[in-house]
């Protein structure tokens, strides 16, 4: 699943309750890094405990598996100086702030689908 844009799911559900095997979590949309972030993009990659076997590994890892693809990166911990914007904006608006995040963006899509529905043809799914 591409989490590029999670708007309408934190704090109310999860890629892996709507059966998603693999989710990449982009920042850059969802929890206010600008896109770009200032270099590559940053976010975790969440997985399955199914898929766990199937992950990379770093050769300086503590336990580095033996049975891992390798290296993927070409730093251990990528740009993560950026995580802390993300994490700055989730303690700001706290467990209920980021609900009311989300409830607001569902309640702007939904708006904008019907101030546009009679213009353009809206897929009812």
């Amino acid at each position: 699943m591409d989490g590029a844009n999670m708007n309408a799911q934190v704090g109310y559900t999860s890629p892996g309750f709507l059966g998603a095997d693999v989710c990449h979590l982009n920042l850059h949309k969802t929890f206010s890094i600008p896109h770009g972030g200032g270099g590559p993009g940053m976010g975790p990659i969440g997985v399955k405990a199914h898929l766990a076997p199937f992950l990379p590994t770093h050769p300086f890892a503590n336990n580095p598996r033996k049975d891992a693809c390798g290296t993927l990166s070409a730093t251990k911990f990528g740009s993560a100086s950026i995580l802390n914007i993300s994490y700055g904006y989730i303690l700001m608006l706290g467990r209920e702030g980021v609900r009311k995040a989300t409830a607001f963006a569902i309640l702007n899509a939904n708006y904008l689908m019907k101030r546009l529905s009679g213009h353009f043809k809206i897929l009812n799914v």
